[in-house]
């Protein structure tokens, strides 16, 4: 092929592609080559814990309280983990510290029963600590569960593992409540697992036997903090959160993949783009606020646009 013929066939390549379509081409490249360096920094950062900052008012308080949550760490990353959320924990100098599940699996090791057991008394000596189940570690602290179908409902015959955490100092909350007092604020702590609504599975007996706990905790003129590790227990149905001041959830892991900019989960609680991913949330007065955890689901999938968290909820005075 001669050098003319050659220059002729590139002009016609050239022409073939207008001016705007070389341009578009390049912005689609640019923005492909961003988010691939994007999503491998946010990979990367997954070691770090990250602090999640919410703020709400409730008039039954005088004084401010501040609660930091952590939960869904299941034991994969703990030696990683572990002394950042002491560390970053004493830091945000809480008032209370819950754990809200899944930190564990039922298939525990003693290694790991032992590194939680550490992780919790140390936790206990920057601020009382309050511990409830999620749906991974339920069987751990419970040797006898009541199902509904598949669904756990209740545990019967608690696990000796409640008692060698509780020794820490800290104290396991499932269908039971504790009375304190915070900075002169009278506070009523609980946890409930199953679900606080109708569940198609639950017997009329097993429904009111939740009714009974929530009523339980909800006769008191305290303020109301309640540990409900699924947030689908409490936002769907005909759940009732009424004199629910405040509603703690993990559960979701924020998808495990998100949309950057804080957009929100892709999919998680069994749907896409769910209303109730991560974040503070109202449900007709109830204050609800979900955290996106420490970690996925056995590093099968690595958290994107997603790093794990630590979350400190402030509770104010109601402002006039």
């Amino acid at each position: 092929m001669s050098e003319k013929t050659r220059f002729e066939q590139n002009n016609n390549y050239r022409r073939c592609f207008p001016v705007w379509l070389k341009k578009l081409t390049a912005v689609i490249v640019f923005i492909a080559v961003a988010f691939i360096a994007a999503a491998a920094l946010s990979i990367l950062s997954n070691g770090t814990l990250e602090v999640a900052r919410y703020e709400i008012e409730n008039e039954k308080l005088t004084s401010p309280v501040r609660i930091v949550m952590i939960s869904d760490l299941h034991r994969n990353n703990a030696n990683q983990m572990d002394r950042q959320i002491v560390e970053k924990t004493a830091l945000e100098s809480p008032d209370l510290i819950i754990v809200n599940g899944d930190m564990l699996e039922p298939d525990y090791t003693e290694e790991e029963a032992a590194a939680y057991e550490s992780l919790l008394s140390r936790l206990s000596a920057v601020a009382p600590v309050y511990f409830s189940a999620g749906n991974h570690d339920y069987p751990a602290y419970f040797s006898e569960i009541e199902f509904a179908k598949a669904e756990l409902l209740r545990g019967i015959l608690p696990s000796p593992l409640i008692a060698r955490l509780e020794s820490t100092g800290a104290r396991f909350l499932e269908r039971d409540l504790v009375d304190i007092e915070v900075n002169g604020n009278p506070i009523r702590i609980g946890g409930l697992y199953a679900f606080a609504f109708r569940y198609k599975s639950y017997t009329e007996a097993q429904f009111e036997s939740i009714r009974e706990f929530l009523d339980d905790f909800r006769s008191t003129e305290s303020f109301t903090l309640l540990l409900c590790h699924r947030p689908v227990s409490i936002t769907e149905g005909d759940a009732d959160c009424e004199n629910i001041d405040l509603i703690l959830s993990g559960h979701t892991h924020n998808g495990i993949i998100s949309l950057p900019f804080g957009l929100g989960a892709i999919w998680a609680s069994s749907r896409f783009f769910p209303e109730y991913d991560r974040g503070q949330f109202d449900l007709n007065g109830t204050k609800l606020v979900i955290g996106a955890g420490m970690d996925g689901y056995k590093g099968i999938v690595p958290r994107l646009f997603n790093p794990p968290e630590l979350v400190t909820v402030d509770i104010l005075p109601q402002t006039p």
